[in-house]
């Protein structure tokens, strides 16, 4: 599954965490508003109860006609009912109107006299702000709605709900172009490093301007290259001159021994033909040692020229052949004709070499080893398969890693060296093309060769 980039995820985090806050802070300002406007109401209440007497008849008869009539347009009005009742029992004195004064006549012995100053009741599904003020033997009783305090805190929620995601995103917008611009150079940083390969291992990460943790960080990674590279080069360097300083002794000590088996006498034979193998084999790898520290130090040995590679894999065929013959191994080919391309014939013909041998040592008695070359687009694909024993998963990753020998060859019975398919795979890079293991099974392994075809020539018109 894709995830999404370093950029949109500190965007999205941000924008979270901000909803958070502003419905937090919200939430804060709507609770403060709703007290604040209770608070305003309980104030107004106990200022008109100020004003009344609860033994003034007139003053209650006053007060009865203000509830009852609708008030004028710019008249505020908070009272929206009133009792008065004993203090001893709770009985209903007097009361406007009818419902706050059934209300209050049912009012339970338990809850009365009333414990706090302000109450809150809902009547009929309106929500009243009640006071109680006490006059002598008497408490007097006075209603508000709390519909103003509702409202002003249901006016907050609407503002803050069209606001909110207004600021979501304006927060999601300014912490996208934050993130870009604070990774833009870690993103430079990435680019250079992905272009960092054994061949370029001169090449360093771009510094940045700022002595910052990216200006620190890159430091370390560009010291670090600087390492990679001394030790890559001693090491290429190593394998170079031990590879160089072999071939010479080596040389010398085979021509010995096909000096001293000419005329060594037959209980000798056996010997002197072991050491041979040994020592053609020692020449192998020196040679191909050396192949491939060419590689690594940049140096191509390849000599290109325009060549036809079917007649190259039909030479290899003849090949492959003889070496399947110990072992009856059958060898197909379907080659299609003038497959055309430019390389280094030499190295061209020890890949198919090296696949083929490899083809017939890791096969059955009997088995099959088969070639197939055919254009496919603008690539010459070369097939080589196997009726082998199939590659385990794990091992697959390993197969081209230099000395990576199979558990089934790790005593060298076969006689490899773990530097065939290493060795394959730099040549087919050189040629800029690529060798996968594409298939294997228990009875079938398959390797395949993706080489760039040589361009053809435009037929002119006349």
């Amino acid at each position: 599954m894709k995830t999404l980039s370093l950029r949109w995820r500190i965007a999205i985090w941000s924008a979270l965490v901000s909803a958070l806050a502003l419905a937090t802070f919200t939430a804060v300002v709507a609770f403060n508003l709703h007290a604040e406007q209770i608070e305003m109401i309980d104030t107004r209440l106990a200022a008109s109860a100020a004003l009344v007497g609860a033994r003034d008849d007139s003053v209650l008869d006053r007060l009865e006609k203000m509830i009852a009539a609708p008030p004028p347009a710019d008249v505020d009005k908070i009272i929206h009912g009133f009792a008065v009742m004993r203090t001893t029992d709770g009985a209903l004195i007097r009361g406007q109107p009818s419902l706050l004064a059934d209300t209050f006549r049912h009012w339970p012995p338990e809850r009365w006299p009333p414990r706090r100053d302000f109450l809150n009741v809902k009547i009929e599904g309106t929500r009243l702000r009640v006071g109680a003020f006490p006059r002598g033997d008497m408490t007097l009783l006075l209603a508000a709605s709390r519909e103003p305090a509702d409202e002003a805190v249901r006016d907050l929620l609407a503002s803050a709900a069209i606001a909110l995601p207004l600021v979501l995103l304006v927060v999601a917008a300014g912490s996208w172009w934050i993130a870009r611009r604070a990774l833009g150079p870690i993103a430079a940083i990435t680019r250079a490093a992905a272009l960092i390969t054994a061949d370029r291992l001169g090449e360093r990460l771009p510094a940045p301007q700022t002595a910052d943790e990216i200006g620190r960080h890159t430091d370390v990674l560009n010291g670090m290259f600087d390492r990679l590279q001394r030790g890559f080069e001693q090491a290429t360097r190593f394998t170079a001159d031990a590879a160089h300083e072999l071939r010479t002794p080596l040389t010398i000590m085979r021509g010995q021994v096909e000096e001293a088996l000419r005329s060594a006498p037959p209980e000798h034979e056996r010997l002197l033909v072991d050491l041979l193998e040994e020592i053609t084999g020692l020449q192998k790898i020196s040679d191909t040692l050396l192949l491939l520290a060419r590689f690594d130090a940049g140096k191509n040995p390849l000599q290109r020229a325009p060549l036809d590679l079917s007649v190259l894999l039909a030479e290899a065929r003849e090949d492959a052949e003889l070496l399947a013959a110990p072992k009856g191994l059958h060898v197909s080919a379907e080659l299609a004709p003038a497959v055309r391309l430019d390389g280094d014939a030499v190295m061209l013909r020890r890949l198919a070499l090296n696949l083929i041998d490899n083809a017939v040592k890791f096969n059955r008695d009997g088995g099959e080893v088969s070639l197939t070359l055919r254009p496919e687009g603008s690539d010459a694909v070369l097939t080589i398969g196997n009726t082998g024993s199939g590659i385990p998963a794990e091992r697959r990753a390993s197969l081209f890693e230099r000395f990576y020998r199979s558990a089934a060859d790790h005593n060298r019975t076969s006689g490899g060296s773990g530097l065939g398919l290493s060795l394959c795979r730099e040549i087919v890079s050189a040629h800029g093309g690529t060798i996968k293991l594409a298939r294997t099974e228990p009875d079938w392994t398959e390797f395949t060769v993706r080489l760039p075809l040589l361009p053809l020539k435009p037929v002119s018109r006349a």
